[in-house]
């Protein structure tokens, strides 16, 4: 087992009329395998569970980060338009629930994903998908399976 430590700062001086934020929260994640690494994939990639699919079905909890890089699939190099090509997600049979998280270029989150019942299909899904919006975008993506 391996700890990972999340920190959310939250700042601003004027998001507010009169007054200025200043929010810090960390926590500290018991993990185990499988995880991966820091990686990239184009949302439309197979990287061993599906197109899209980051975490497969699985009866484990997963934490997961994904950033949005801006960038087109199609090369690698051109950046991806402001507006319509955001990614979506969805569960690994394409089932978006109740909360559906939307990234526009450069931006990123990090999210414990439900486990699922381990059955493609069925009601007790699970794991995380990206869907593209507009065109095929680069994500950057790790996950952790949570101890």
């Amino acid at each position: 087992m391996a700890t990972l430590t999340p920190t959310l700062t939250l700042t601003s001086t004027d998001a507010f009329e009169n007054q200025s934020i200043s929010l810090s929260v960390t926590d500290s994640l018991t993990i185990e395998a499988p995880m991966t690494d820091i990686s990239r994939m184009a949302t439309n990639d197979n990287i061993g569970n599906g197109a899209g699919v980051i975490v497969g079905e699985d009866t484990n909890q997963y934490y997961v980060y994904v950033k949005h890089t801006g960038l087109l699939a199609s090369n690698g190099t051109s950046s991806s338009h402001a507006s319509n090509d955001f990614v979506t997600f969805t569960d690994v049979d394409g089932t978006a629930g109740a909360l559906t998280p939307k990234l526009q270029p450069e931006e990123f989150m990090f999210l414990p994903i439900k486990e699922g019942d381990g059955s493609a299909g069925s009601a007790g899904d699970g794991g995380l998908k990206v869907v593209a919006g507009g065109a095929n975008v680069i994500i950057e993506f790790a996950y952790w399976k949570r101890s």
